[in-house]
């Protein structure tokens, strides 16, 4: 059986500062995947997973997609109730070594 294998962690903290989403490549019996974790801060235990969403590659780019179409959408309608759009955060994916 071959180990698994995780990639550096991406942290994105959410407001309020004891919820946290996580983006780890993973590699595990040949196979890469992301795993999409969300988190939450709990006294005395620390991080504590509530929500893990697993993807193969191939879904990678529907979920960009599809998270692209929601922010142009979010943006569009504060547009229209006269709010500026905030600039977009460029995240950096971690590599596999």
């Amino acid at each position: 059986m071959q180990a698994s294998k995780n990639a550096a962690t991406h942290v994105l903290p959410l407001s309020p500062t004891d919820n946290r989403i996580e983006v780890v490549l993973e590699r595990e019996q040949g196979a890469e995947r992301v795993a999409i974790k969300y988190s939450t801060w709990t006294d005395g235990l620390g991080w504590c997973g509530q929500k893990t969403i697993r993807l193969d590659c191939e879904q990678l780019d529907e979920l960009h997609r599809a998270i692209t179409v929601a922010r142009h959408r979010l943006n569009r309608a504060r547009a229209a109730e006269g709010q500026n759009a905030e600039p977009a955060q460029v995240i950096q994916f971690p590599t596999l070594a």
